[in-house]
This record gives structure tokens, sequence and C-alpha cells, in this order.
């Protein structure tokens, strides 16, 4: 975050002078760093004018910012021969039978060096984060609170060893698709997301393992290419779940959910342990 404000010109020689000037900082430092807090909270950054003193989060996000793009374009760069590649190399189980709940709980290992919008924030709390989200908004569709606890589980790819560019980033069409044809007939970039799908979809509703599957391609990229049914899956579930996916991220909020009721659930939908 960058934090600006006007200089003040002053007679350098004047000690009352420097004195007033750094109560005045330190007044003003409290001051913005307390509204910047608070309008993170609520999803909005602060930005003055101007800096007065050095601030070592707007000078680190930048940093971060390059090496996210860096692999954001490796990850665009795939080819069908590499989705095919990794196809087969996630066939097989990776980590053996595993309760689902311990999965999740695995996401708070799992940081997302792409995404800065959440920087350093774990992915388990960027599920807490949604969750909270959908509390607020009074959500009790039983569906999508599952799509929310379950769409990330599988950037525990990188737990094992993947590199970031074939788990993580927005996933996007490959080739010219027709309209219509059916999102099962059109390649996509390998990422978590079919990681997951490939684990949950014998466990799971239809519809569930679907909007997992392309949760992190935008709802208007693919629309054109689904099909008739595809398109209610669309509507119902993936367009109303991006909107807490994209906009309730936060490097600096800590959500306040109780996971316990969230765990019965899970252990409600997966009463033994599936293959991961």
């Amino acid at each position: 975050m960058e934090i600006r404000t006007e200089a003040v010109a002053e007679d350098s020689s004047s000690q009352p002078s420097r004195e007033r000037r750094t109560r005045r900082q330190l007044l003003t430092a409290g001051a913005v760093t307390a509204a910047g807090a608070a309008g993170a909270a609520g999803g909005y950054v602060l930005h003055a004018k101007r800096p007065r003193w050095r601030n070592p989060a707007a000078e680190a996000i930048p940093e971060f910012a390059r090496h996210a793009a860096l692999i954001r374009q490796r990850q665009s760069s795939q080819t069908l021969e590499t989705v095919a590649s990794l196809r087969r190399k996630y066939q097989d189980p990776v980590f053996g039978k595993a309760r689902v709940w311990d999965m999740i709980e695995k996401l708070g290992l799992c940081i997302d060096p792409s995404d800065d919008s959440l920087m350093l924030t774990s992915q388990h709390l960027h599920v807490q984060q949604i969750l909270e989200g959908m509390e607020r908004d009074g959500v009790r569709d039983r569906d999508l609170l599952l799509i929310a606890l379950l769409h990330d589980i599988g950037k525990v790819m990188m737990l094992a060893g993947e590199v970031p560019e074939h788990v993580v980033g927005y996933i996007h069409p490959m080739g010219e698709p027709a309209r219509g044809v059916g999102l099962d007939q059109v390649m996509f970039q390998f990422g978590h997301d079919e990681f997951a799908y490939s684990r949950l979809k014998d466990h799971v509703p239809s519809h569930i393992a679907w909007t997992i599957r392309y949760h992190s391609a935008m709802t208007g990229a693919i629309r054109p290419f689904c099909s008739p049914s595809e398109q209610a899956v669309l509507d119902n579930y993936h367009a109303r779940f991006q909107p807490y996916d994209l906009a309730r991220k936060s490097y600096s909020h800590l959500p306040r959910v109780n996971l316990a009721k969230y765990r019965a659930l899970i252990e409600d939908t997966f009463p033994q342990p599936i293959l991961f």
C-alpha cells in the first residue's frame, strides 16, 4: 500500500521546528495507519499524496507483484503437450488416502505466489474470508458453502513439489472452441482446479464438481462455450460463487469464522477418507 502526504517545508536549522515536525509525523502516521487498516478490512486501500516517510510494506508489494507476474506468464505459456503430460502425471494418487478436512487444513501451508491480492496470506485464511463474506450476506446454500470450502483444495499440489505455474492462476480455454460445444470438449490450462475435480468428482454432486473444475475461469469467458445444461450451473453456482472468490481477498483482514460447523459439513459429505 502506497501512502502519500504533502511535504512540509521548514527551516532545518530550527530545533523546535524539527520537534514539532516529529510530533506531527507520529500523529499523522498513527491516523493514516489506522485508516488504512480499516480500509483494508472493508475491501479498499487508502491512497494519500506524496510520502513523508518510507513505507516498507509499499516497497515490498512491487517485488511480490513482479514475481507473481512471472509465474502468471509461465502459466499462460502452457502448451497442449504440457497439459496432457500433467494430466497423466496426476492420474495416480499423490498423497494416498486422506480425510478431506485434513487436506483443507493443509491449505494453511499453501501460499499462492501469483496472487498479489493475498500476498503471503494462506489459502486456508482465504477460504475463511469467503465463508465470512457468505455469512454476512446470509448465504445458506449448502452447495455454495461446500464449493467455498473445497474450491482451492487442489493447491495442496504445491506441498508435493509442483511448480506454481502448474498449480495457480486463472485458467483459459486453449485453441478456438466452438460455441455451445460444452466445456468437457474444451482443453483448458492445467491447474489446481483440474486436480481438485479429479479427486472430488466421484464424491460430490456433478454441479459442485463442475464449478470447482472451472472456478478459476472467468464466468464471461467460458459462457459462450457452455452447453445448455452447463449454462444453468454457470448461473446458479459459478456466477454466484466467483464474486466471493475474487472480491473477498485481503492480506490484512483476519476473518472471524466458526470452523467447527463447517467441519461437520465436510465430514457429513465425506464420511470416509478419499484418494488424493
